[in-house]
């Protein structure tokens, strides 16, 4: 199978922009509770089952991932999930023996920081079939090491008893509660949650994830294969969700695109997803990784309007790049469109100046 080369793109002249770099090495020296829900980039869900799982994490393959997804759940079948535990086990222990072996070389940083970020890697969640199985992982050997857990099919109904499982894992853990049950289909349940989520959990929900295909499935659909989601009914939930979840202070990630034989149609969805506000996407396969990545750039005008916007001494509305800018309104977003450009770079383009 063929793919279309994406454009060139250079990268903007960061000494004009020193805090900027293009990219940040994404979770080394930086603690948990730190990191950005942009930190996601584009997160490959893998088979616990599979067996190179540590060398994506290592960065001995893989190396420009951002997040892994180790799953319990869909992807792995009833009849492999002893494997898949045993294999999860067994990767946990190999992690820790890792950070054992960089201690006694001398990395004091490894012998300190059991989370593990003692060395460059991508962000490593785990997501379990079921509350009950994230009960069974939180008995698990060096399972603080990973960076928190997909909670698949969140909703009202389930809220309660994966409120009860994360009772039982590091207050630490990072959550990302996966939007894709029939329920999403009602704003009232949406509000709801919405409200609910804000107190359900003693641990930090770092982004909600939107399940694209089981949405669809709720409604006997499938996605297209040859229009953007957001031309179907499930665009017009993702606006209504964005509505509804992040007034409450939540991030949400963009769904899946699994069609690999259609480049030029995946990023123009990663386009719209980037404008609204999305701060990641999944990906299903290592093609997708670096067009994830490129779609998430900053232009250098679009930058230079939210350094404006922030700048201290800006006026309380001024004209730049023929565009009105006004702080009191879009500080939000230009706060947004510099922890983007921090996470993955500015891409060049004529920039703007003042009027």
């Amino acid at each position: 199978m063929s793919y279309s080369q994406p454009p060139t793109l250079t990268m903007f002249d960061t000494t004009k922009h020193a805090d900027i770099v293009n990219p940040t090495p994404l979770h080394t020296e930086l603690r948990r509770s730190s990191v950005h829900p942009y930190a996601l980039g584009a997160s490959l869900y893998m088979p616990a089952t599979r067996t190179d799982i540590w060398q994506v994490i290592n960065r001995v393959k893989l190396g420009n991932i951002n997040s892994v997804i180790i799953c319990l759940e869909d992807s792995v079948s009833e009849t492999d999930v002893e494997i898949a535990l045993t294999q999860l086990q067994s990767l946990l222990t190999t992690w820790a023996q890792h950070l054992q072996t960089l201690s006694a070389d001398g990395d004091n940083s490894a012998a300190t920081n059991t989370t593990s970020d003692a060395f460059d890697r991508p962000l490593v969640f785990v997501r379990p079939r079921h509350p009950q199985m994230l009960r069974q992982l939180a008995d698990f050997d060096h399972i603080d090491l990973l960076d928190g857990f997909v909670l698949p099919k969140v909703d009202m109904t389930s809220l309660s008893n994966w409120r009860m499982a994360c009772q039982y894992i590091s207050p630490h853990s990072l959550l990302m509660p996966t939007l894709e049950t029939g329920a999403l289909f009602n704003p009232i349940h949406n509000q709801e949650m919405a409200v609910a989520l804000k107190e359900a959990f003693d641990q930090a929900v770092f982004a909600l994830r939107i399940g694209g295909n089981d949405l669809f499935a709720a409604l006997r659909l499938r996605r297209p294969k040859n229009t953007s989601v957001y031309n179907t009914p499930i665009g017009t939930l993702i606006s209504q969700l964005l509505g509804c979840f992040v007034p409450y202070g939540f991030y949400l990630t963009a769904p899946v695109f699994e069609y690999l034989d259609q480049p030029t149609l995946f990023m123009q969805e990663l386009m719209q997803d980037v404008s609204l506000g999305l701060v990641g996407k999944t990906v299903i396969h290592p093609s997708q990784i670096a067009l994830v990545h490129q779609a998430f750039r900053v232009p250098a005008t679009v930058y230079d309007e939210a350094q404006a916007i922030l700048d201290i001494e800006a006026k309380a509305v001024f004209k730049y790049n023929n565009t009105m800018l006004e702080p009191a309104t879009h500080r939000a977003w230009a706060e947004e469109t510099s922890k983007r450009a921090a996470t993955f770079g500015i891409v060049t383009d004529s920039v703007g100046k003042f009027d």
